[in-house]
């Protein structure tokens, strides 16, 4: 199906339509949506138009649509020649929304497989459904990007749609779903995204993974249409020069430590929680946003035998450090300024018992949670998870 797949483009003669048809038929149990799903879709959400955006070459994609699905009407079909840059690019979402007079792309929902979809979805703007369904036990390069992109819904059962149109904010990383104030379907969604010191600065294949409970996304062009209506984003940007943070933060990291040391809860010890510190002459902002952590747990205890304990100036920066938004510092570069810069203040704080708990507020390259992790480790820590209040989104439209 791939040679014949790559080859279909601008082709559309007989023999090529009857190769698709039977090597499609030649296999069974192509199905992953079903033709029933789909029909139960529409009567479920009657008002909502269903269409189809491939990369395929488009006799290709009404052959094998017409032998999968023979009772379908799509709404609208995008294939490859319909469009001057495919996905990644969300062109194709847009040009199915302009045939279908639907103008806000908050209201439009991309369902794929790959990190393709996922980068189409946010330069489309629209709402970045993933689905693991067809996804191996081992994992590929694609499925790791995808997933590191940080989709707005993660689902592994085709059925799960049928919710996720009907309130697909219930599925948001954590604190995005706090933020809106909606009931969780499940488990509290902490995505982890594993980080790698750049080759550039010396780096390797050991991965440091990052929590994060929401995303951050840049001010890239490629971004700019999900951006604007991004709530987390548009949240963190007011919160650049507070003293007070949103509730929504503090019960995110809660949820998270709750949730992640679960041990602490049953068979006690402690855990000490600490965040990036700032850098000489700037505003002590993550300081203050532990400050506050801390004051709700004096007025709320962490249940069960562990403790929790705040450490404001366990790490931090030695005279010279860069900022690495305003020099305009490249990705070597940043992970060079940490590496030469940040420092294990607390000594006398790091010891073998303690669990250790990092906080960042927008994590881009991890420079900074790794090499906090990296120099706490080295200085005795045991165990070192970090955390970000948010993953940055960068640019989708990289190659």
């Amino acid at each position: 199906m791939k040679d014949l797949r790559e080859s279909g483009k601008n082709k559309n003669d007989a023999a090529y339509i009857k190769s698709v048809k039977n090597e499609f038929l030649a296999d069974i149990g192509r199905h992953i949506y079903s033709e029933d799903l789909i029909v139960r879709l529409r009567k479920k959400f009657p008002e909502m138009k269903i269409g189809i955006f491939t990369r395929s070459p488009r006799s290709y994609a009404t052959t094998i649509l017409t032998l999968a699905y023979p009772s379908v009407q799509w709404d609208a079909i995008v294939a490859y020649e319909d469009v001057a840059r495919t996905k990644p690019h969300g062109e194709g979402v847009h040009k199915a929304m302009l045939s279908l007079g639907c103008k806000n792309t908050a209201k439009v929902v991309l369902i794929g497989d790959g990190d393709n979809d996922i980068r189409a979805a946010y330069n489309a703007g629209c709402v970045a459904v993933l689905d693991k369904t067809s996804w191996e036990n081992r994992l590929t390069n694609d499925n790791w990007n995808a997933l590191g992109h940080i989709p707005d819904v993660i689902i592994s059962d085709p059925e799960k749609i049928f919710e996720v149109i009907e309130n697909y904010k219930a599925y948001l990383p954590e604190l995005e779903r706090l933020l809106y104030r909606v009931d969780k379907v499940s488990s509290s969604r902490f995505d982890k995204v594993n980080k790698f010191i750049h080759r550039g600065a010396g780096g390797g294949k050991t991965a440091y993974p990052i929590f994060a409970s929401g995303r951050s996304f840049s001010g890239y062009e490629s971004l700019k249409l999900r951006k604007k209506w991004h709530r987390l984003t548009t949240g963190i940007h007011a919160q650049k020069d507070a003293d007070q943070f949103p509730d929504a933060w503090i019960e995110a990291v809660r949820i998270f430590i709750r949730t992640q040391f679960p041990l602490l809860i049953l068979l006690g010890g402690e855990l000490i929680v600490s965040v990036i510190p700032h850098r000489p002459g700037r505003k002590p902002r993550l300081e203050n946003f532990l400050d506050q952590l801390a004051a709700s747990y004096l007025k709320e205890p962490l249940k069960g035998k562990g403790k929790v304990s705040f450490v404001s100036d366990l790490l931090a920066y030695k005279d010279g450090v860069r900022s690495n938004s305003n020099d305009k510092l490249g990705p070597v570069e940043r992970f060079e300024n940490v590496r030469d810069h940040l420092f294990v203040k607390r000594e006398d704080v790091v010891k073998k018992g303690p669990k250790f708990l990092i906080i960042d507020d927008v994590s881009t390259t991890g420079a900074t949670l790794i090499y906090a992790k990296k120099y706490l480790t080295e200085a005795g820590a045991t165990e070192v998870t970090c955390f970000s209040i948010a993953m940055n989104i960068s640019n989708v439209l990289y190659d």
